[in-house]
C-alpha cells in the first residue's frame, strides 16, 4: 500500500509539473522581461529573493542561477486568514518550479508552516532544514508525516554555525544558539545570512531579542552585515533590537505582515527605529509580493535595475 501511495504521489507531481510548464510558457509570452523572473530552463544572471505575500505569515523564495539552471530554496510556508496553502504552491508553480534544493522551516508556528506539508507533497524537496524542537500541533504533525512519506532528507539543527551552498551563493546558520529546549518557541527560529558576491540577505523568522543577543555574543560582527533584513516577527517590538539592527546595518528592511492584522504589526516603534537608521522599508501588507535581486554587486528591485 505504501508503494502504491508513493506512485500516486509521483504521478500527481508529474501532472502538476506539466501544468506548471504550460503556465510558464504563457507568462514568458505575455509578460515584460522584468516581470517574468526566470524559469528553470533559462535562468537570469541575478539571484532573486521573493517575499511572498501570505498575509500575517511568512514565506520567502530564494532562487540562485547556476550553470545547471536555477537552484531554489523556500524559507517557511505559512498560512493566514484568506491566504490558503495554494497561495504558496501556485506561486511556485507559476515560476516553473518543480523542485526545491532546500526547504528551511524556521520554527513550528502555523504562520510559518501552514502550507509546509502541501509543499513537500507537491514538489520534489531535496533537504528540509529545521530546528531541533518539539511541537504538538496538528500542522506540525502533518509536516513530519509529509517528510517521512516523501522520504525527504531532514537536517535537524542541534547547533548554529553550519554553512550550506547553492551555486555561487552560501548561507550560514546563526541561530538558534543551543540548547533550544529551554527557549520560547519564537526563539527556536532559524536565523541565517545568505551571501551572494558582495551582497547579503539576513533572514530571521520570528527570532526575538533574546535570540538576537545570544547570536551577537557567539559570532563576529562581520557575520551580520547585510544589504537586506527580513524584519523579525512581522515587525513586532519583541524583535529587531537596536544592537542587532546596528550589526546588520541594512539598507532595505522587508516586513511580512497582514493588512489590518489584530497584532498591530508592524509596531510603530520598529518603523521609527528603521527610519531613524535610514533604512528603506518594504511591506507585503502594502505592496503585496516583493522581489529583490542581486547581481553580486548590488541589490535592486527587478523593475528598477
Amino acid at each position: 500500500m505504501a508503494k502504491r501511495r508513493t506512485n500516486e504521489k509521483k504521478l500527481k507531481k508529474q501532472i502538476l509539473s506539466a501544468v506548471a510548464a504550460v503556465i510558464v510558457l504563457i507568462l514568458a509570452y505575455f509578460l515584460e522581461p522584468w516581470q517574468y523572473i526566470g524559469g528553470e530552463s533559462e535562468p537570469g544572471e541575478e539571484l532573486q529573493v521573493h517575499y511572498i505575500d501570505v498575509g500575517q505569515a511568512d514565506s520567502i523564495l530564494v532562487r540562485v542561477p547556476t550553470t545547471d539552471g536555477m537552484k531554489n530554496m523556500l524559507i517557511d510556508a505559512g498560512t493566514a486568514e484568506n491566504y490558503p496553502a495554494s497561495n504558496i504552491t501556485e506561486y511556485l508553480s507559476s515560476l516553473g518550479i518543480t523542485s526545491l534544493d532546500y526547504f528551511v522551516i524556521t520554527h513550528p508556528h502555523l504562520d510559518h508552516i501552514g502550507a509546509a506539508d502541501e509543499v513537500i507533497n507537491m514538489f520534489e524537496v531535496q533537504t528540509v532544514i529545521m530546528p531541533e524542537c518539539e511541537a504538538s500541533s496538528k500542522a506540525w504533525e502533518n509536516v513530519l508525516v509529509a517528510i517521512d512519506e516523501n522520504d525527504v532528507e531532514a537536517d535537524i539543527l542541534d547547533k548554529a554555525g553550519d554553512t550550506y551552498t547553492m551555486g555561487d551563493a552560501s548561507f550560514k546558520i546563526l541561530g538558534p544558539i543551543d540548547p533550544v529546549n529551554e527557549k520560547e518557541t519564537n526563539n527556536y527560529s532559524i536565523v541565517m545570512r545568505l551571501v551572494y558576491g558582495d551582497t547579503a540577505f539576513m533572514f530571521t523568522g520570528d527570532a526575538e531579542t533574546d535570540s538576537e543577543e545570544e547570536i551577537l555574543k557567539n559570532f563576529s560582527r562581520s557575520e551580520f552585515s547585510s544589504d537586506v533584513l527580513k524584519v523579525g516577527h512581522h515587525g513586532s517590538t519583541t524583535s529587531t533590537g537596536e544592537a542587532f539592527l546596528s550589526a546588520v546595518n541594512p539598507s532595505i528592511a522587508v516586513i511580512s505582515c497582514g493588512e489590518g492584522n489584530s497584532y498591530g504589526h508592524p509596531h510603530d516603534e520598529i518603523i521609527e527605529l528603521l527610519e531613524k537608521n535610514g533604512v528603506e522599508i518594504l511591506r507585503t501588507d502594502i505592496e503585496g509580493d516583493i522581489i529583490l535581486c542581486s547581481d553580486k554587486t548590488k541589490v535592486y528591485r527587478p523593475n528598477s535595475n
